[in-house]
């Protein structure tokens, strides 16, 4: 019985993965080369690995890009990349889902969405804007901040509303009711965005 079960074994066909089939996507987002990316990054160097609290979250990179033509720059627009690794096609159908909701929401206190990435048998990205004063809580519980002072206290929590009041008002929001200070994301003049942690962007700054 023994040998015939590693015969039958031996005779099974081997099945490779098929390649998953990227449609197109409709979005009014910014469809990016992974070339200018890698160049945009310094080729994903861990040095340009934004600092994450959260480890069940995936990387993100810093790089600059050119605002008009979105080409790879020394001193233009800061960006974070989010890498993901799509392997099925339902990992591809989410993926493809947040690219479509966040390519439809645009407002002043939310982190602006610039664009994705996807190619054949390659990582998936998303790119938003840096925000160069990293995320709230870093502020609020970080040893090596200053206090802030009350008036930019006040600023942060009125951008935090409007943008909060803008996701509600919107139907089918993809807000999922947790606002947390490490989801609010601050500017170089504090202004405050809100970051949709639908989508799992946690840390999007320093």
């Amino acid at each position: 019985m023994g040998n015939c079960l590693k015969h039958f074994k031996q005779q099974l066909p081997s099945i490779a993965p098929k390649p998953l089939i990227i449609p197109p996507i409709f979005s009014e987002s910014e469809s990016l080369q992974i070339r200018g990316l890698k160049k945009a990054t310094k080729k994903f160097r861990q040095d340009r690995v934004v600092e994450c609290e959260d480890y069940s979250v995936r990387k993100f990179y810093k790089g600059y890009i050119d605002e008009t033509t979105f080409a790879p720059s020394r001193a233009g627009t800061g960006i974070a990349v989010s890498v993901m690794e799509c392997d099925s096609s339902r990992s591809l159908q989410d993926w493809m889902a947040v690219v479509r909701s966040l390519g439809q929401l645009s407002h002043q206190n939310l982190v602006n969405f610039l664009g994705y990435c996807c190619e054949d048998n390659k990582p998936f990205f998303l790119v938003f804007e840096y925000s160069h004063k990293g995320s709230l809580d870093s502020h609020i519980f970080g040893k090596e901040e200053e206090a802030l002072p009350w008036e930019i206290r006040v600023k942060i929590a009125i951008g935090t509303a409007q943008g909060l009041a803008f996701l509600h008002s919107i139907k089918n929001s993809p807000l999922n009711r947790e606002l947390r200070m490490h989801n609010i994301m601050l500017d170089e003049q504090y202004n405050a965005k809100t970051v949709l942690s639908r989508t799992n962007q946690t840390k999007l700054g320093r």
